[in-house]
């Protein structure tokens, strides 16, 4: 017997399947685009919410009180108001604004309601070191002529205060206002200091380019979307036809280096000493480029650390940008070769 037509149920079948494929692509189109707009939304507002996630979480953390709470809590959150001192001023107020400005809120560059409500401190706000042999290994006699740093096997700390104060990111006359009862002079194995509790600071999200405001003397790190992820002050070239422009780019990166004395570049000091050749100055962090050169692409320019961190800012250099050694650490990790740097007025 003949069979019978199956147009009509094969039709209603095609059909059928079309529609599921209809309500199945609608259906993961409107998942992709509410993922989509849900990423954008935390996106945009993350740093609002990862504030207040963080409170949410530090059980440790309170308000902070007097200045050097604000620059300590300030410095661990990425916002150098340069060398601790426990003294309002300047920079304090622009790592402030950096600090409103990443995390959204009105730009008064004041301890504001606002930003105390985001901005807490984690106890221990301050923590003891105690000194041990690799401490005083680190510390050397100061050298007192350019051709005696070129004598030296490293550019060491000169004294114990000095090595204490920078690598707890502080001004020396504040540590010493910590310890009262302390003899700088006659310090031992064992001796116990009291410093804040500042950590190394390192990005944790990708950096795009580096901003440099020469009006502000600050340096800043940006992301690929403008996120603001690290602040600090920075010093630039006394002449202002020493100052340059426009965008610049990173040509190398270089930790701990060495430093090459030109006396047809520093004439004034090779005639002086009566040196008439190159040699070479060895690393250390009171080798004159400290502890970070990052060379840029217009040559003898760089972004580089400093043996006298507590002046950033507030002097000017030869041409050069200057940044205290623990930011110039946190830069190098940060930066890469051919990044932009863009340098504004």
């Amino acid at each position: 017997m003949p069979k019978k037509p199956t147009t009509k149920r094969a039709s209603t079948s095609s059909r059928r399947k079309t529609q599921q494929q209809a309500r199945w692509t609608k259906h993961w189109l409107t998942r992709t685009i509410t993922a989509l707009i849900t990423a954008a939304v935390v996106s945009h507002y993350w740093p609002q919410l990862r504030s207040l996630t963080d409170i949410n979480w530090r059980s440790s953390a309170r308000a902070i009180h007097g200045t050097a709470e604000l620059q300590i809590a300030l410095a661990r959150e990425g916002f150098s108001p340069g060398s601790i001192d426990g003294a309002s001023g300047s920079q304090t107020q622009a790592a402030l604004l950096a600090y409103q400005t990443s995390r959204g809120l009105p730009l008064s560059g004041a301890f504001d309601a606002d930003t105390t409500q985001l901005l807490q401190i984690e106890e221990p706000v301050f923590t003891t070191r105690r000194l041990g042999a690799e401490d005083f290994a680190a510390v050397g006699r100061k050298p007192q002529s350019w051709r005696a740093r070129g004598e030296l096997d490293r550019m060491r700390y000169n004294t114990l205060l000095e090595m204490i104060a920078e690598q707890a990111q502080c001004d020396p006359d504040f540590i010493t206002s910590l310890n009262p009862g302390i003899d700088w002079s006659q310090l031992s194995l064992g001796d116990s200091i009291r410093i804040p509790d500042v950590p190394p600071f390192r990005i944790q999200q990708a950096a795009a380019y580096i901003q440099i405001a020469l009006a502000k003397r600050t340096l800043r790190v940006f992301s690929a979307n403008h996120r603001l992820l690290f602040h600090c002050p920075v010093s630039i070239a006394r002449r202002v036809d020493k100052r340059p422009s426009g965008e610049l780019r990173v040509k190398v990166r270089v930790d701990q280096p060495n430093y090459t004395f030109n006396p047809a570049i520093l004439t004034g000091t090779a005639q002086r000493e009566g040196i008439t050749q190159k040699f070479i100055i060895q690393p250390g962090p009171n080798n004159p480029v400290g502890t970070v050169w990052i060379g840029l692409n217009l040559p003898s320019y760089g972004i580089h650390g400093t043996p006298e961190p507590e002046k950033v800012g507030r002097t000017e250099s030869s041409g050069c940008f200057r940044l205290a050694n623990w930011n110039a650490q946190t830069l190098l990790d940060a930066v890469h070769v051919n990044m932009p740097i863009y340098v504004e007025p």
